[in-house]
This record gives structure tokens, C-alpha cells and sequence, in this order.
């Protein structure tokens, strides 16, 4: 079955024309939130950010809101509107259609056909906790159990369902079954299990790609017969995405990767000829979400994880990773943490450390002629340790006056911050941070700091979030930004659309690719699929042996006794013994007029000594 339209932006316009309608601004909005009584019983009032609203009603990427935060906007709109006795066009005033269009874009962000009866099981389910005692489901952040969808037919003839090696306590996992075989030049099917439609979004789905030969394998001959290979014989990969929260703007791209993959190496006759399966679960855009459903593919067997996405969960993750013997790949964390962490030698990641970030940042800031530079980066993993080695990478180029402050992410003011930055008189600005950098950025506009006047640089964190385009136009006309990651080839988006064709923005689907793509020779090359074995073989497949791209031909010379180094769809990689990229690409990018961006260039930034 495959993905229905992206269901959001026509749900943001309807959020746009209740606001609208309700003749209120978003600072009005956000202040009136926090006197709105909850819809049950117990529950503290909650003030919506502004950053929240902006990306519940944005025109180019909005977000599918939480459940607590989708029904304080609606009930703090029509309190405004009863308020004021003015009358609401069409069904904009019956609660009871906005809750039924919000349960429609779950199902939607699910990849389900809402008149499906998959689907019609969904929004039953929706409406039965919608009823149930709150203590029941808790708020709406966890990611939920996994259910299998239990009636996709299987072909005569094909493989029996693969149930799984372990079963956690919500549900049983999702079981896998064989896809019907399709033309040899497609991607393979996606067979999807069934998550939990929680309340806050999608919780999990599991799925196998099939190989796209009709004989079954791909015509490849496999890299090591099954009698002959350690662990249970099946790979088991599982993805944390953020299919909820603030970064969904991350999720189908990441998704797209992953599967891309597995349907690659399926084709190619799978590990150890048995079709790899992957599992999807949704991670959200906090730390707690995504211990929750990392226990959850923990639970389900699976050998590999493919994420988080944030820096922070990958740093609160590292002890649940390393007692449960898993190996983690995060295509995206950054933090220079991660390096020294205690994680058994389990952990990897693939996007450049901050190290590398900032050495390539400030390497352009003085290039670009900044002397007096001031920082502001957000008090947490990211911002403090990017913003330190972008000082030590101005001071290595002669640049000795840089000032740098923390924020509180969570602040709902920064007049102090940016008013001791002012002080240091700086002639360059650089903001570390993520979508919460917009009141940074209005506050330094405010004070006069504006980027006529200074020169402005931002990091990943604000490029990725989308939140500039919530800005008035000409506002970061100039400005620069750095971002973690690889340039995405037009040919290699076109394979990933294939897979998903609704995402717009492919960042760091090249490095979710890669991440799949050398586990799976990992187990190949260890000729186990146990996760400390992969582990073991990480590194030895990108580094110092034959280079090779993609996993048919490497699998290839594997089977031949031959050392390979991977270099994939996003670049050489060569992960250290520590299971950092010793190299990454670092791409720049410019702020137009109307707040998007364009890019300047890739660079490829190496840890500096």
C-alpha cells in the first residue's frame, strides 16, 4: 500500500483561516493559550510557544501537532471567537469536526487510505481512547505499542511470516510477510505492519522489502550460505523517526533512506540470502520518546538501530544501547559527546562531528573578513560544544575577540542575552541553535543588530528547522548557514522518490542510506548478524581495503576474501575507532530575500588536530 498525499498543509490551512478567523496574532495566541481550560480533568493549563504555532500553521512546512497542542490552539481560537459573538464560517465552530480532521491526518501521516479499513480500524481506536480515562494513555508522548496488521495477504507458495525474536510488553512486534514479487526494475514492495495510532502521531511501523527479481533473490547468488553464518540468520534493522513533534520535517526523508536500502540489499540476494526486515518507530522530538521507543525495537529484536535524530537523545540513549548490546547509527547527531561516550564501541554515527562543523564554519567567517565575532547558542549539548570549537577554529585563524553566550532554549525572552553580546561590539553574529533561534534572530533585529548593519551565520540546527520562513521577508537577506551532510544527487532523489514520493527536502536521507547499507556488510563481513559482531566490523568495511559503492558489489568481494572500503551515497566515510566519520561534508548555504536558501558549496571538512 503505498503513501497517500501529505495530509498536513491543507490541515495547516484550516488552522491558518481558524486563526484568521478569530482575528488574533500569534503573540496574542500564545499568551491567550495559557489561560484555556484543558479538555480533561487534572491537566495544567499549557502555553503554546510561538515557535509551535508558527510550525502548526505554516504555509511551506508545517508539522503535525501533538494532541495536547492541537486542541489548546482549537479551544483557545473558538473561546476568542465566543468571546467576541462574532459567527465562524462553515464548521470551523463544531469541535467535534476539527478533532474528526485531526484524527484524518494521523491516519494520513500513517500512509494508510482513510477509507481503507485499516484505516477505519485506526480512527475506531482513536475514538475509543479519545473516551478512555486519560490515566489510561497517559499524555499522548509515547510511542505506543507495536500491532501487527494481521490480514495482508501472502502469495501462494511464498515464505512464512518471520515473527520476530523478541516481544515487548505493550504488543507483540509487528510480523513481516513475503511481498508479492513485482517487475525486476522496481523497488521493492513494502509489506507494513500496523502501528498504534497514538494520539501524538504514527508509533511504529515494520515492513520488509522484497528483492525485485522474480526468482526471488535478486539473481544474485547470496554473500555466505545460511549454514555457515553465526547469530539467527535474519538482520534485523530498526529506524527511530520523528514522525511527531517539532523535527517531522526530518522524518520521510530519514525513512526514504532506510528503506531505499533495505530494498537494495534485498535485491541483491539480502544477508546471508534472507531478506532483510525493518522496522520503523516514532521517536518524537524529545529525549523520554525516545527511550520509549528505542525499549521498543530494543524488545523487538532488532540487531541495528538507525538513529535518533537529536544529539542529546543519542547522549541519553547510550546506556539503554549499551546493556541491551544494540548497535546505533545516528545518521545525524553531532555532538562531540558521543565521541567519548561509554558505549562499548556500539555507537556510530555518519553526519560530521561538531568538530568539523565548526572548523568549516570559521574557517569561512574569516574568510568572508569577520574580526569581532559574537556567538549565542543555545545552553545545551549542541550549542555549547559547536559554539566552542567555532571559537577555537576562529582563534586558529588569528581571530582573538569572540564572544560567546548561551541562551535558554525554553526562555520566552532573550533581551538579556543578546544585550550582553551587543556589548562586545562584535562586526559578526553567529546563532547556534534550532527553531527556537527565530526570537533570537527578532531580538537581535529589535536591538539593532540586524544583518544590514553585521554579518550573520547560523549551524544545522536553525538551517533544518524551517523556522526562518516565519520571519518577514528580507530579514536574513545574506545570511549564511553551515550544515552536517552530504549533497543529494539528483539521481539518488530520484530512487528515494521512488520509495516516498511526498518529501520535498532529502537532508541526511544519504547518510540513513549509508547507515543501512554498512550494517548489513558489517554482518556480512563478520558472517554474523549479531549486533557485536556488526559492531566489530563497522569500521573495517569503510577504511583501508577496496573501494567499492554500493552493497552487491561490495557483498561481492567480501564473499572473495577481499578488505573493502564503502564509499556511498554519501561520500567516503572511514569511521574511526571511536565510530566517528574521520571526514564529512559540509555544506553552505545563503538566505535570499524571501528567507529560503540556496547553496554556496559543499566542502569536505576533516576533524581538526
Amino acid at each position: 500500500m503505498g503513501w497517500e498525499p501529505d495530509p498536513r498543509p491543507d490541515f495547516a490551512r484550516r488552522l491558518r483561516a481558524l486563526k484568521d478567523a478569530a482575528q488574533v496574532s500569534v503573540r496574542e495566541l500564545e499568551v491567550a493559550s495559557s489561560r484555556t481550560p484543558r479538555r480533561r480533568a487534572g491537566q495544567a493549563p499549557l502555553r503554546l510557544k510561538r515557535s509551535t504555532i508558527d510550525g502548526m500553521i505554516s504555509n511551506t512546512r508545517p508539522v503535525c501537532p501533538r494532541q495536547e497542542h492541537f486542541e489548546v490552539f482549537v479551544d483557545t481560537c473558538l473561546s476568542i471567537v465566543e468571546r467576541s459573538g462574532r459567527p465562524l464560517p462553515g464548521d470551523l465552530a463544531d469541535r467535534r469536526a476539527w478533532d474528526a480532521a485531526y484524527r484524518d491526518v494521523l491516519v494520513g501521516m500513517a500512509g494508510v487510505r482513510s477509507t481503507s479499513r485499516l484505516a477505519a480500524d485506526a480512527v475506531r481506536r482513536l475514538r475509543t481512547a479519545d473516551q478512555a480515562p486519560a490515566a489510561e494513555h497517559g499524555d499522548g508522548d509515547g510511542p505506543g505499542g507495536v500491532v501487527p496488521y494481521r490480514e495482508v495477504p501472502r502469495p501462494a507458495g511464498g515464505p512464512a511470516p518471520d515473527a520476530g525474536r523478541g516481544t515487548p510488553d505493550a504488543a507483540p512486534p509487528a510480523t513481516p510477510t513475503a511481498p508479492a514479487r513485482i517487475g525486476r526494475r522496481r523497488i521493492g514492495v513494502f509489506t507494513k505492519g500496523a502501528g498504534v495510532l497514538a494520539l501524538a502521531g504514527v508509533a511504529a511501523a515494520s515492513w520488509t522489502l522484497s528483492s525485485v527479481s522474480g526468482s526471488g533473490a535478486g539473481g544474485v547468488e547470496p554473500a555466505m550460505a545460511p549454514a555457515y553464518v553465526g547469530g539467527d540468520g535474519v538482520l534485523r534493522v530498526g529506524a527511530l523517526v520523528p514522525k511527531s513533534g517539532g523535527l517531522q520535517f526530518f522524518n520521510r526523508p530519514m525513512a526514504a533512506g532506510v528503506r531505499l536500502a533495505i530494498a537494495d540489499i534485498n535485491e541483491a540476494g539480502g544477508v546471508f540470502g534472507r531478506e532483510v526486515i525493518g522496522t520503523e518507530v516514532d521517536a518524537g522530538d524529545s529525549d523520554d520518546r525516545g527511550t520509549e521507543a528505542l525499549a521498543q525495537l530494543i524488545a523487538g529484536g532488532n540487531d541495528v538501530v538507525i538513529g535518533p535524530i537529536m544529539s542529546s537523545t543519542s547522549l541519553a540513549t547510550i546506556d539503554q544501547v549499551r546493556t541491551a548490546g544494540v548497535v546505533q547509527i545516528s545518521p545525524t547527531a553531532t555532538s562531540d559527546e558521543l565521541t567519548g561516550a561509554a558505549d562499548d564501541g556500539l555507537f556510530f554515527r555518519m553526519a560530521g562531528p561538531d568538530a568539523i562543523q565548526g572548523d568549516v564554519l570559521g574557517e569561512l567567517i574569516r574568510a568572508d573578513g569577520g574580526r569581532r565575532v559574537g556567538i549565542l547558542a543555545s545552553d545545551g549539548p549542541y550549542g555549547t560544544g559547536l559554539s566552542e570549537h567555532i571559537r577555537r577554529s576562529l582563534e586558529r585563524r588569528g581571530v582573538d575577540r569572540v564572544h560567546v553566550e548561551t541562551y535558554d532554549a525554553s526562555g520566552e525572552s532573550h533581551t538579556a542575552d543578546v544585550k550582553k553580546l551587543r556589548s562586545s561590539n562584535p562586526d559578526t553574529i553567529v546563532v547556534v541553535g534550532f527553531a527556537e533561534a527565530t526570537a533570537v534572530v527578532r531580538e537581535l533585529v529589535r536591538q539593532g543588530l540586524g544583518v544590514g548593519e553585521h554579518k550573520w551565520y547560523f549551524t544545522d540546527g536553525y538551517l533544518s528547522s524551517g523556522e526562518s520562513l516565519g520571519l518577514p521577508p528580507g530579514v536574513l537577506t545574506g545570511a549564511k548557514a553551515t550544515q552536517a551532510g552530504a549533497r543529494v544527487a539528483a539521481a539518488f532523489e530520484e530512487r528515494l522518490l521512488a520509495v516516498d514520493s511526498a518529501p520535498t527536502d532529502f537532508t541526511y536521507a544519504p547518510e540513513a542510506y549509508d547507515a543501512t547499507v554498512v550494517a548489513a556488510l558489517a554482518a556480512v563481513a563478520a558472517g554474523r548478524d549479531d549486533p557485536k559482531s556488526i559492531a566489530g566490523a563497522l569500521a573495517d568495511v569503510t577504511r583501508a581495503g577496496e573501494r567499492c559503492t554500493g552493497f552487491q558489489a561490495c557483498a561481492r568481494l567480501l564473499a572473495e576474501g577481499r578488505d573493502i572500503d564503502y564509499d556511498g551515497a554519501s561520500g567516503p566515510i572511514d569511521f574511526t575507532d571511536r565510530g566517528d566519520p574521520a571526514k564529512a561534508p559540509i555544506g553552505i548555504f545563503q538566505y535570499k530575500a524571501d528567507n529560503t536558501y540556496i547553496r554556496l558549496a559543499h566542502k569536505m571538512g576533516e576533524r581538526p588536530t
